[in-house]
């Protein structure tokens, strides 16, 4: 944008400066004389018109790759595989929060848990609960069909046909209800608003992240993409990443919860 807004502004100079110092008789019709000023704005525009850097397209990786094409037994032993990771890397993550807070000083790690997280792991769940209905689609397609990895996906959705809501729909808005509420309780319990003690939101956001663990293990198994406008993840390194984040969140409600 600075180099179009340069290029326009050059081209501005050059038709005031050309006009000024070319006498009316020196033999250059006016009429080159605006066509040259006329090509020097056109390029300019160009400028503008043109992007100054496109993001290439996300190369998708080969299906036969993918979990989702490995025969329904090894599909489940991913599953597992990963589930047992996700456990394994929060106990890591939680043991590396309990490192920080024994090097530093009394005090600066429970200030820093009680002060700062309640308010802003609350407002985080209520904003993505809140996205749960404003971009439904993006969530719905995150939601395990039933049967998936050979079958061993069988949660119900118990009511569904009756609120005359598909089973994606019904997984995506009790789960976005459920982050509302829970990310709304422990702001106001983080802020004094309510008498309860945080742990008792945490706690439960904590057993919501993990009950929702399955609809990212099925974004990775079958290089699930949300829509609605939102970037494709890279493969698998992106998912990957995803995974540590969730580590990460599932320690700190840890933490956030049992403490004394």
């Amino acid at each position: 944008m600075i180099r179009a807004l340069a290029c326009l502004y050059f081209s501005f100079i050059f038709q005031n400066v050309a006009g000024f110092v070319s006498p009316s008789n020196s033999g250059r019709s006016s009429r080159h004389h605006v066509s040259w000023d006329r090509s020097l704005n056109d390029k300019a525009f160009h400028r503008i018109a043109t992007p100054l850097y496109s993001e290439p397209p996300l190369e998708k990786p080969d299906p036969s790759i993918l979990i989702s094409a490995k025969p329904g037994s090894e599909q489940q032993d991913a599953v597992f595989a990963i589930s047992a990771a996700v456990v394994g890397g929060t106990i890591i993550f939680v043991n590396l929060l309990s490192g920080l807070e024994y090097v530093l000083p009394d005090g600066w790690f429970a200030a820093w848990r009680d002060y700062t997280w309640p308010l802003g792991l609350g407002l985080i769940f209520t904003a993505a609960g809140v996205s749960h209905f404003t971009v439904k689609n993006a969530y719905c397609n995150m939601v395990p069909p039933k049967g998936s990895w050979g079958g061993l996906w069988q949660v119900p959705a118990l009511g569904a046909e009756a609120l005359g809501l598909s089973y994606e729909e019904f997984h995506t808005y009790w789960s976005g209800a459920a982050e509302i509420a829970g990310g709304l309780l422990l702001v106001a319990s983080g802020v004094g608003i309510v008498d309860i003690d945080p742990k008792v939101p945490s706690a439960l956001l904590g057993m919501l992240v993990f009950a929702i663990t399955p609809a990212n293990i099925y974004m990775f198994t079958h290089d699930v993409e949300m829509g609605e406008g939102i970037p494709p993840i890279p493969y698998p390194w992106g998912h990957a990443g995803r995974g540590v984040a969730q580590m990460v969140l599932l320690a700190l409600f840890w933490k956030l919860t049992f403490h004394y």
